[in-house]
């Protein structure tokens, strides 16, 4: 991602999707200009829970930053919490600017995956850098919305991965809480998981009453994570802003991959040239709609839903694989395959509406060993597949601990979709 022939010796060398290795982060410089005065068009912030094996990448992803910011208006603030595993072994708030790290404030070390460290976050930066909107990017390790009984839990991969506290992370339902009371109940215009498995409808249900858009993928992504260095997705005020935030993402690995070939791969080298990472947006106000079209949706097959039921998966592509069990399956793809035709169409529209931008790969890099086998024999037509995943209960499912068809149950998607009336 970097220009510099050293960067890209140090890519070349540490990039491996989902297992970074170490590198120092840079240390905050004083504060240089002063503080914005007024109202700015928006803020971002990034939330980089870099205390864990990304903490290299954590550096290579600041240093686009600073390039990205020369392009940045006065109007335009970019403001990044770092917990990373720096040997200050301090936490930071610091904004880029006109190609500079300034404004740095120290805070004492505490684990991002804590939902109050995140709402601090939030409140600061409408604090310190007021603007008309704000966006932000959760930037880190996530496994969708995968949750156990607590808020911080050891174990899980919803959002975070602090090794300096035990390994903890952050549930959803947390996440939703803190953001909300972070922001004063205003909403985000976006919220980017730069992170793996972020991209799917639970999450995003839950999030929908702090963010207008969610935007991620319900794959896994590579360690490099998005490339900072054009920041003009993040701060396009169009109506459309989420598309250009993708096709960034998208064409950047598209173009990247080929080019690095002995390290994007799955059988062989160069075995995903012409891939990227799927990718979509999720217009949260029609959300509330997808969900009701999709528990009547779900009522024409009950049959099929039950603990003895018959729902089709074969070839069904799912975009994560944890704990030995195959997750995140494509909505879109397994709804047609095992519904009517007239029903499905009668639903199509409601997830248009929710979906109005995705990006499809029908392969992308993973480090899972089962999925690496069998990413290659998805049926991934285009028109079927939409890279937003869906959690549907199996039996298999049973043997997770604790079992993720009570866990889900814990999410408010459950409200409209109720998967204990099929008996789960």
């Amino acid at each position: 991602m970097m220009k510099q022939f050293q960067i890209l010796i140090c890519l070349l060398a540490l990039c491996f999707a989902a297992c970074g290795s170490d590198e120092p982060s840079p240390s905050p410089v004083p504060p240089d200009p002063p503080e914005p005065t007024g109202q700015s068009e928006r803020t971002v912030l990034v939330y980089m829970a870099a205390h864990n094996n990304l903490s290299g990448f954590s550096s290579l992803d600041i240093d686009e930053m600073i390039k990205g910011s020369l392009s940045l208006s006065d109007k335009q603030n970019l403001m990044l919490f770092v917990d990373d595993q720096s040997s200050s072994e301090k936490s930071y708030f610091i904004r880029v600017k006109n190609g500079k790290l300034i404004d740095s404030t120290f805070v004492a070390d505490q684990s991002s995956a804590d939902p109050a460290l995140l709402e601090k976050a939030l409140r600061y930066m409408r604090e310190k850098y007021p603007a008309k909107s704000y966006g932000l990017v959760l930037w880190g390790h996530a496994n969708g919305w995968i949750i156990k009984k607590d808020s911080i839990v050891y174990n899980t991969r919803a959002y975070g991965l602090d090794n300096n506290f035990s390994q903890k992370w952050m549930n959803i339902p947390s996440m939703a809480k803190a953001i909300k009371r972070g922001m004063n109940g205003e909403k985000l215009t976006f919220i980017h998981g730069d992170c793996c498995n972020f991209g799917c409808v639970e999450s995003a249900y839950e999030l929908r009453d702090v963010c207008d858009y969610v935007i991620g993928s319900p794959a896994e992504i590579p360690d490099l994570g998005n490339y900072y260095g054009d920041l003009s997705g993040y701060f396009d005020t169009s109506s459309t802003f989420y598309k250009k935030i993708i096709d960034l993402y998208y064409d950047y690995y598209l173009k990247y991959i080929p080019e690095h070939s002995n390290i994007y791969y799955i059988k062989e080298y160069g075995d995903l040239d012409g891939y990227s990472v799927p990718f979509m947006a999720v217009k949260t106000s029609e959300l509330e709609n997808l969900a009701s079209a999709t528990a009547s949706l779900l009522s024409t097959i009950p049959d099929k839903l039950s603990p003895t039921g018959t729902l089709d998966y074969s070839k069904v592509i799912y975009y994560g694989c944890y704990d030995g069990q195959k997750f995140n399956y494509d909505m879109y793809k397994t709804l047609k395959m095992n519904t009517a035709a007239a029903d499905f169409n009668a639903w199509t529209p409601a997830f248009e509406k929710a979906v109005p931008y995705f990006r499809m790969s029908a392969c992308w890099y993973t480090v899972v060993n089962k999925l690496k086998k069998e990413i290659l024999s998805f049926d991934t037509i285009q028109d079927d597949c939409h890279a937003l995943a869906m959690f549907f209960p199996g039996v298999s499912y049973n043997d997770v601990n604790p079992s993720w068809n009570k866990t889900v149950q814990q999410l408010q998607w459950n409200g409209p979709i109720s998967w204990q009336q099929y008996g789960w």
